[in-house]
């Protein structure tokens, strides 16, 4: 019985891949290989390659680019495109992680049904309201 392999999604959204690329590109033009950089971020000997490999979820922080923007001597926005990018990258990250978009539209879910109870609620106080000022006006004109 033959078994078919499901091919690899790619785990990193176009802002992910835009960052991790600029890291990349600076890292072998200075000719940092991966153990060394990821050394000086005092992370695994395989942190770097993790993050390069695009069907993995490892990734830079904001903390990671700090030290790299430090240690490379560039700035800070050297990292970002100069512009946004056009594709939404969070819709992007969800479809590339399923289970948090399961979390994410199951948080959406209870949100959207609290706010209806407390619409539902405010709008029957409301109706009370005025059955009451209704009936206060009938008493008065008896």
């Amino acid at each position: 019985m033959e078994t078919t392999k499901k091919p690899k999604e790619i785990k990193k959204t176009e802002i992910e891949l835009f960052i991790i690329n600029k890291v990349k590109e600076l890292r072998e033009a200075k000719k940092i290989g991966q153990k060394r950089l990821s050394l000086e971020l005092k992370l695994s000997i395989s942190y770097v390659g993790q993050a390069e490999d695009v069907y993995n979820d490892a990734k830079y922080n904001f903390n990671h680019l700090n030290e790299i923007a430090r240690f490379f001597n560039v700035p800070f926005s050297y990292f970002f495109p100069e512009f946004h990018l056009e594709k939404d990258c969070i819709e992007d990250y969800l479809e590339k992680h399923p289970k948090v978009k399961a979390r994410y539209e199951k948080m959406a879910k209870n949100y959207e049904e609290k706010e209806r109870k407390k619409l539902e609620e405010k709008e029957r106080k409301k109706a009370e309201k005025a059955a009451a000022k209704k009936k206060a006006v009938r008493t008065k004109k008896k």
